[in-house]
C-alpha cells in the first residue's frame, strides 16, 4: 500500500472519500446518510483499506463517544454541503442543542464522482471498498445504530482510554481491525479461494454479532 498522505493532502483525499461514500450510499438507495454513519464508514474504510490496496487517509482517531468521529472531516463535509456538492436533506436536534445532519449527493457531487471514477484507478478501488462497506454495514447493524465504539477491534481497545488517540497506522503494527478480518479470511480460505475480497463483509459480520451480544 502507498504511504499515507501528508496533512496538506489529507483534506483533498477526505473530500474525495466523502463524495464517493455518499455516492455509493445513494446508488443503493441509502441516502440521506446520517452524520454518525458517514463517519463510521469512513473510519472503517481507513482501517480496512489494505484489503483493497487503497491508500489510507489517516491511521489515527481520537477516542471519544460511542463512535469514531473526525472533527476535521466534519469541517470538510460542511464545506462540501455549503458548496452544493452535498445536500443537507434533514437535520436532527439532540441533547444540549447538538445538531446532526443527513446528507445526500448534489448534482455537482455526482459530476465530480463520475470524473474521479473515469480518471483515477485509486478512486475506483476506493469506491469499491466503500461500496462493500456501505452494503455490508447497512445490511447488518447500521440500519439501526452506529455505536460501534465498544466492539470495534481498534476503537474498543480497553488499553486506550477516552481522550487518547487510537493508532492503527501502518507503522504502528496495531491495526486490530484488519488483523481480525485476515484471521476470518484465513479460516475460510480452504472453502472459498476468493475469500480475500470478502474481508470487509466478514469484519462487518463480526461487528454485527458483537453488537448484538453487547
Amino acid at each position: 500500500m502507498a504511504a499515507a498522505p501528508s496533512s496538506l493532502d489529507s483534506a483533498g483525499m477526505w473530500k474525495a472519500w466523502i463524495v464517493l461514500c455518499v455516492s455509493e450510499a445513494r446508488r443503493m438507495g441509502l441516502t440521506p446518510m446520517e452524520t454518525s454513519k458517514l463517519h463510521v464508514i469512513l473510519y472503517l474504510a481507513n482501517t480496512l483499506a489494505d484489503l483493497f490496496d487503497v491508500t489510507r487517509v489517516r491511521g489515527r482517531v481520537l477516542k471519544r463517544g460511542d463512535y469514531p468521529f473526525f472533527p476535521d472531516v466534519q469541517r470538510e463535509v460542511d464545506r462540501l454541503a455549503f458548496a452544493g456538492v452535498l445536500v443537507i436533506e434533514h437535520v436532527e436536534f439532540g441533547a444540549k442543542g447538538r445538531m446532526a445532519a443527513e446528507y445526500g449527493l448534489g448534482s455537482q457531487g455526482a459530476a465530480i464522482c463520475d470524473a474521479m471514477l473515469m480518471h483515477s484507478a485509486e478512486a475506483r478501488r476506493t469506491a469499491r471498498l466503500l461500496r462493500e462497506l456501505v452494503s455490508a454495514c447497512f445490511g447488518k447493524f447500521m440500519g439501526a445504530r452506529a455505536d460501534i465504539g465498544r466492539v470495534d477491534a481498534n476503537y474498543g481497545d480497553a488499553t486506550v482510554a477516552p481522550g487518547e488517540v487510537v493508532d492503527f497506522s501502518e507503522w504502528s503494527h496495531e491495526n486490530k481491525n484488519v488483523e481480525v478480518a485476515r484471521y476470518l479470511i484465513d479460516h475460510l480460505r480452504q472453502l472459498r479461494p476468493d475469500v480475500q475480497r470478502d474481508g470487509v463483509r466478514l469484519y462487518c459480520d463480526y461487528l454485527d454479532r458483537a453488537m448484538a451480544e453487547a
